[in-house]
């Protein structure tokens, strides 16, 4: 081994693209705005159906009105056109609630699978680094728990803003029909402000604490299943078991919290309103016995207030749904954002047979504890070399250099003369093929049929990926080094 010229270290080639800007929510409708068909008809039919809402009580007030006033009169009275629009109004509410249901479903699994395509693709450019400090127990955690959470809010949000326009509608035809009552029903406004503001502050930090528990005890269920042999092998089942226990326990823990806030103020957000229903009815009452307004007037008004309660009880439901929902997208997204620290380079692999070299390496997961230190070999086409060594001596790590899992702190590797931060990644790799020393199972659907003269052998051997195009891997021309270390552990 000689050594040569010391190498700088770092990456270089181009920069990896920033993560998009904004908040959680913006980041959630660039999301929706991918399918703005679905969108914008979901939406379009909520605000119909709101709409549609809204006007039929005033349909049915003038259907009292009018029958009051012919049996006071001994007149008749016909009320076919305005039966006919209330049933025309029902069919409509109908099919506009069908829309929306549907296209808000579909919205929400397309974003869903969107999310998820983000996470495999943010995962598939993780490096070397990276993947040291990947929970499996939180990225599964993210990439099922939290996106169905994202789902069921944007299904939510359609119906949603359709009460809130009948809301608004509810509330000037309220005012129109009779200022003094709706005044007395806005009374309970403050009190709802101030119990959605405290619900805020104390939902979102028990939702994020509870689902960072939830990764955990699914990493730590991971861990025990994937090292059960390791685990039976020592004797260490019970120690295990404490584990996943009091992970879980701090789980239900977690999870209780939640509850409990929820079981505080979802009872409070439904039961203020229901007192400034209680008010409006009196005075409402009142007024109708006096005949300061009509009995039409009075039910109306009786109706609309009615209509009033349900987007109070969303409320209540989108302060516990979009906290969970917010919490998931942010513990989404630290994934979607990551970003690679072994940039790629920009240069190709070259042609014909290739050398293997290293100059005077040295490089460590840890910066103060290197594995390897002044490392130099040279490995010429054809040539197979095994690394022999103790477990932790570094013969994992000389692989992995190989096709820049990990850059070197400083020295070079070297393929066929051209360092491998210069060399485009996904080209470096495609020419050349390791062998993990983690076994991995296919199933047997990925495996494919077998023929009964194929055997174990045959089934085994179509699991594994068929070779680049460009340049096959293990004997091709181009580079015929070999590279298996010979123990079990990683060094």
């Amino acid at each position: 081994m000689t050594a040569t010229e010391l190498q700088l270290p770092g990456t270089r080639g181009r920069p990896a693209p920033p993560p998009p800007e904004g908040g959680w929510l913006k980041r959630l409708i660039g999301y929706c705005l991918r399918h703005r068909a679905d969108l914008y008809g979901a939406f379009a039919a909520a605000l119909v159906a709101s709409v549609v809402a809204g006007l039929a009580p005033l349909l049915v007030r003038e259907v009292v009105d009018r029958v009051v006033e012919g049996t006071e009169t001994g007149r008749s009275v016909d009320i076919t056109p305005f039966v006919v629009a209330l049933i025309g109004a029902g069919a409509l509410r109908f099919a506009a609630g069908f829309v929306r249901r549907y296209l808000a479903g579909r919205l929400s699994l397309d974003v869903q699978m969107d999310l998820r395509n983000d996470v495999h693709a943010a995962l598939a450019r993780v490096d070397g680094p990276g993947q040291d400090h990947l929970q499996t127990g939180q990225t599964v955690s993210r990439a099922i728990s939290d996106v169905t959470l994202v789902q069921g809010l944007l299904a939510f949000l359609p119906n949603l803003t359709g009460n809130a326009l009948l809301f608004l509608v509810s509330l000037g035809v309220m005012a129109w029909l009779s200022p003094l009552l709706t005044l007395v029903a806005l009374a309970v406004g403050p009190a709802l402000w101030f119990l959605a503001l405290r619900s805020r502050r104390d939902l979102f930090p028990a939702n994020w604490a509870a689902q960072q528990q939830a990764g955990a005890v699914v990493g730590d269920v991971e861990a025990a299943v994937t090292g059960v042999r390791v685990v039976k092998g020592f004797g260490q089942e019970d120690r295990e078991l404490d584990r996943i226990e009091s992970g879980a326990r701090r789980l239900y823990g977690a999870r209780l919290r939640v509850v409990r806030f929820t079981a505080l103020y979802n009872p409070l957000l439904q039961a203020v309103p229901a007192l400034g229903q209680v008010g409006v009815l009196a005075l409402g009452g009142w007024l109708a016995l006096r005949g300061s307004i009509s009995l039409g007037t009075f039910l109306a008004f009786a109706t609309y207030l009615a209509a009033l309660v349900a987007p109070v009880r969303q409320l209540a439901a989108l302060l516990t749904i979009g906290q969970q929902a917010r919490a998931g997208v942010e513990r989404v997204l630290e994934i979607v954002d990551s970003r690679p620290t072994v940039l790629p380079g920009t240069g190709r692999l070259p042609d014909g047979p290739l050398t293997v070299q290293l100059d005077d390496v040295t490089f460590g997961h840890d910066d103060d504890r290197p594995v390897l230190s002044g490392v130099s070999l040279r490995i010429e086409p054809g040539e197979t070399l095994a690394l022999i060594g103790t477990a932790g001596s570094g013969k994992s790590s000389v692989v992995n250099l190989l096709p820049r899992f990990y850059d070197v702190a400083s020295g070079s590797v070297r393929i066929g003369g051209v360092d491998v931060r210069d060399l485009d990644t996904d080209d470096l790799r495609s020419a050349m093929g390791v062998v993990f020393e983690d076994s991995c199972s296919c199933s047997p659907t990925r495996c494919g049929r077998t023929s009964p003269s194929g055997g174990r052998t045959r089934r085994t051997t179509r699991c594994a990926p068929p070779p680049a195009p460009r340049r096959p891997t293990g004997s091709s021309p181009s580079c015929r080094t070999a590279m298996t270390p010979s123990s079990a552990s990683r060094g």
